[in-house]
């Protein structure tokens, strides 16, 4: 069962990560920086200041790293080679009927490996993110602090359109920080507000599973093996 086999592998990875990490971090006798000469590239702005201090759409538009403009790009990229390239469509009939499309011509295995490998390279780019711009290249044992599993929802949220993810990923972003910005919370209050956006993925969750329209599923085979044997 490949999600089985997955979650053992991110689980080993989880904790392969982190005792390496713990083991040179205490090597260095303290905080272990992962690249001092990279950290003036991922917190360095894409766009001069002046757009930048332009009033309410400067901030908002154009005050971040390289690293939130492609991750834009990617999502575009993505949905116009899922929905309008060959390419694309030979990846959904792989996801939804990988004996069809062995039938058709189209290389089931290469498909599956190369696309497992482009979408694990762009998970790395979000835990590069994490790693070198929320923390400033310093390595600290659980600093993604159960957002895979946000991420894992907002796949499922988007039913698996890559322009819905940019908006949803706003939206769990916004709940995520939402407690910064609400004035007078004590110690309760604010751990209410820092669950937010995990109890969102839940209902999200739940209502994506009510919902029995096809468009919202996940594709037929995700998760299962194809052996061409067996067709």
């Amino acid at each position: 069962n490949q999600n089985v086999t997955g979650l053992a592998l991110t689980i080993f990875g989880v904790g392969f990560g982190k005792f390496f990490g713990e083991y040179y971090r205490v090597k260095a006798g303290g905080r272990l920086v992962i690249s001092a000469d990279l950290d003036h590239l991922f917190t360095a702005k894409l766009f001069p200041d002046f757009l930048s201090n332009i009033p309410i759409i400067g901030k908002l538009f154009f005050s971040y790293n390289f690293m939130i403009y492609l991750s834009i790009v990617i999502a575009i990229a993505m949905a116009w080679m899922l929905n309008r390239s060959r390419v694309g469509l030979n990846l959904r009939s792989v996801g939804e009927d990988p004996a069809t499309a062995d039938a058709a011509g189209i290389n089931v295995i290469r498909y599956k490996y190369l696309f497992t490998c482009i979408g694990g390279g762009i998970c790395g780019l979000g835990g590069l993110y994490f790693t070198m711009v929320s923390g400033s290249g310093n390595w600290a044992a659980d600093a993604m602090d159960g957002k895979g599993w946000l991420a894992v929802a907002l796949v499922i949220f988007a039913v698996w359109r890559p322009l819905n993810a940019l908006w949803g990923s706003y939206l769990f972003g916004l709940l995520t920080w939402l407690y910064l910005y609400i004035p007078g919370l004590n110690r309760s209050s604010l751990e209410l507000f820092r669950m937010l956006p995990y109890l969102v993925t839940i209902a999200v969750l739940i209502l994506i599973s009510l919902r029995k329209k096809r468009e919202n599923q996940p594709p037929a085979s995700l998760g299962l093996p194809y052996f061409r044997e067996e067709r």
